[in-house]
């Protein structure tokens, strides 16, 4: 299908697990394809309300500290507030990663069978927020070589398409690289690769097809290191728009020593180039 400038994304199909922490075939087979799957209520109301206390934890500490972001546009009422490796400082997080049905979704959607815990990548953006997350690709961020590393991002309020996370479909079997562009658009990373931004592919002719996932809480996404992803502002009157990423290393992925600056910055204990990932940074869950 061509994609024209401004044409609107479709919808993604969505799946149910077939039991706990058990995707089926399909669900499988179209992450595999498209390099996305939207799985509908993956996760019950008592992980979800455990997940916002723990949202409401990280942002009281994390205001004015190292760990912590916010990246309204300047003026606006609204609030997009990042974070990450909470599960390292708190309990709500550590017993998600652990506890929860994310790290056997994770492992079977990549048909692993082993799992390590990468990290936890949390987003808030309240109502009244522009600033939109820019089109990229996670691949490109961190220092890791292989197919079999995603990302599991779990919605803990009603997402409607206005809002919601756009993918390009596919687009983790392309073979151009592009390079990390940071979510605040005054900064840049440091030594980054002589290769193009991603454009903006809503808006960029060829083709690709634009899909998203109009979530509820408790439903997740699934989606490869490689898929290119965005997400708009929330301008709407709505609530805030609440997620958590988590992020999951399979068993074909080793340690990549690039150059350039990494995001998150951590790199783990003792990795060498082409070794395991394995540390007490990134533990192993399965």
């Amino acid at each position: 299908m061509r994609t024209e400038p401004g044409k609107s994304p479709r919808p993604l199909p969505a799946y149910q697990l077939l039991a706990p922490g058990k995707p089926g075939n399909d669900a499988i087979e179209a992450y595999e394809h498209d390099g996305v799957v939207w799985i509908k209520q993956a996760f019950g109301p008592s992980w979800i309300e455990m997940l916002a206390q723990g949202m409401e934890i990280a942002i009281e500490q994390g205001i004015g500290q190292d760990t912590a972001f916010s990246i309204a546009a300047p003026g606006e009422p609204g609030f997009f507030f990042y974070d990450t490796f909470m599960w390292q400082r708190i309990p709500q997080f550590r017993d998600f990663a652990f506890e929860s049905d994310a790290a056997d979704i994770a492992r079977h959607v990549m048909r692993s069978r082993g799992l390590l815990f990468y990290f936890d990548f949390m987003l808030v953006k309240e109502p009244g927020t522009s600033r939109k997350t820019p089109w990229h690709y996670d691949e490109a961020y961190w220092p890791v070589r292989g197919e079999q590393i995603c990302n599991l991002w779990t919605s803990l309020d009603s997402i409607p398409a206005e809002t919601a996370l756009r993918f390009v479909r596919g687009s983790h079997q392309w073979p151009e690289t592009y390079r990390a562009v940071h979510f605040d658009p005054a900064l840049r990373y440091d030594n980054l690769p002589d290769c193009p931004a991603p454009p903006d592919w809503e808006n960029e002719p060829g083709n690709h097809e634009i899909v998203y996932a109009p979530m509820e809480p408790g439903d997740c996404l699934v989606f490869h290191s490689r898929t290119h992803h965005s997400a708009p502002g929330n301008r709407l009157g709505t609530p805030r728009r609440r997620a958590l990423a988590t992020h999951w290393i399979g068993d074909d992925i080793t340690y990549r020593d690039k150059p350039q600056e990494t995001d998150p910055p951590y790199r783990g204990e003792n990795l060498k180039h082409g070794g395991s990932m394995e540390c007490k940074t990134f533990p192993r869950v399965r």
